[in-house]
């Protein structure tokens, strides 16, 4: 029964940008939550968007003592999924190339936050299936609980790593067998340490 889901996406196709079946969902509930979210890009040509919101969970201790509580205002980060299928038609070297791109956009925004244009955030954060690449960044990655939200929140990352990677279903059932979503987080402090030294 657990696997039902599963096969029941893989009916359709997917891959470049396009999902044709059950994924296609993917695509509206995608378009439907940029226009809610309406995260901006960090910068022109960057990997991430992000959004400045009140932080709703419960307290997180990170690992510099850093307190961030319900009501403080964090910086939000989400992929650009789009940004992702260009550079790989384009040829990129994924993951390098993003690794690069997202160090760029993470020390224009320390900048931003050293000149005090975002406000008082605490931290940056976001739900991500990619823990690795979070840690190489800085970040520290704390797993979710095995809820159903959370399952849910997989199943759907692992559908838009279908959709999106230039290896399609290949890359994206490697992390359903092996990837848990995990809240990444990066200390006002330490984004600042790792990244400010160029404002």
């Amino acid at each position: 029964m657990k696997a039902f889901p599963w096969w029941l996406i893989r009916l359709g196709r997917a891959g470049g940008g396009r999902a044709i079946g059950l994924l296609a969902v993917w695509l509206g509930w995608e378009r439907l939550t940029d226009l809610l979210w309406r995260p901006r890009p960090v910068r022109p040509g960057g990997f991430f968007r992000y959004r400045i919101v009140r932080y709703r969970g419960p307290v997180a201790v990170l690992a510099d003592g850093t307190r961030v509580k319900p009501g403080d205002l964090v910086v939000e980060l989400h992929f650009d999924n789009r940004r992702l299928l260009a550079l790989s038609l384009a040829g990129a070297q994924l993951p390098w190339d993003l690794l690069r791109l997202a160090r760029l956009d993470l020390a224009e925004l320390a900048c931003r936050i050293a000149r005090g244009e975002l406000g008082e955030v605490q931290a940056l954060v976001g739900i991500t299936l990619f823990a690795r690449a979070g840690r190489r960044l800085g970040f520290e990655v704390h797993p979710l609980p095995p809820t159903w939200y959370h399952r849910l929140q997989r199943f759907f990352f692992v559908g838009l790593i279908a959709i999106y990677h230039p290896l399609g279903w290949q890359m994206a059932d490697r992390y359903r067998e092996r990837a848990w979503p995990g809240r990444a987080w990066m200390s006002r402090t330490a984004l600042l340490a790792r990244y400010g030294a160029g404002c």
